[in-house]
């Protein structure tokens, strides 16, 4: 069985793992393939460990992770960490993104408004009212309390992917926001500008249509003294 040399980094609180130790919770996981702790993510502390470069191999393909990240949830699995339980003694849930990796809320404001307007679309198709448009629409404090909640689920239970590329997708959702701000701003000034429009139509003065000439009637014949 060959042999392999890992560094793996845990936290600086973590307890010491030896090789005999982390290639017993190997086998152990192997044969069970239980259901892994979270990735806690990358430690101060650097520990090296000598497996069966088969197994963790096998393991992280189980896992569906790169072996680095597999043996740091293998860890993680079978050893507590000071300073990371509750009062229960259960690991508490670790947040999936932190300090500045958290996504804000108004940056999932224009996925907000995209979901607004395809429910607002279905909502009076389905409905057979298509003019009811502000009916079908959210609110401003919906929108706001929606977009809350998107943070909140998100920053707490992003997927992988969406953790690896957490920059990018903040990048991307940043300028989107930025966007639909522009965008509503311009539409608030073309509406302060169209309202003096308006007004001035409502306010100018009606201009009657001229009458035409009547032609003049015709004098009276002399000596026509009227009907006897």
């Amino acid at each position: 069985m060959p042999s392999k040399s890992y560094s793996v980094r845990i936290s600086q609180d973590a307890p010491d793992v030896d090789s005999a130790q982390a290639g017993g919770w190997l086998d152990d996981q192997i044969a069970s393939k239980a259901v892994l702790a979270p990735d806690p993510g990358p430690g101060d502390k650097t520990i090296r460990l000598s497996l069966d470069a088969d197994k963790v191999k096998a393991g992280a393909k189980e896992a569906r992770e790169p072996e680095a990240v597999f043996l740091r949830r293998l860890i993680a699995t079978n050893v507590t960490v000071p300073g990371e339980t509750d009062r229960d003694g259960a690991k508490p849930k670790a947040l999936v993104l932190r300090g500045s990796l958290k996504l804000r809320q108004e940056q999932l404001r224009p996925l907000v408004g995209a979901y607004d307007g395809a429910q607002s679309f279905i909502i009076r198709r389905a409905l057979r009212c298509p003019e009811a448009d502000r009916e079908a629409a959210m609110t401003e404090v919906e929108r706001d309390r929606v977009a809350a909640g998107f943070t909140e689920v998100l920053n707490r239970r992003a997927p992988r992917k969406v953790v690896e590329n957490i920059d990018l997708a903040g990048l991307g959702l940043e300028l989107a926001s930025i966007a639909f701000q522009k965008i509503d701003a311009v539409k608030a000034a073309a509406a302060r500008k169209r309202k003096p429009r308006d007004q001035d139509t409502a306010t100018q003065p009606q201009v009657m249509a001229p009458v035409p000439n009547l032609p003049a009637e015709p004098p009276d014949a002399p000596g026509d003294g009227g009907a006897l």
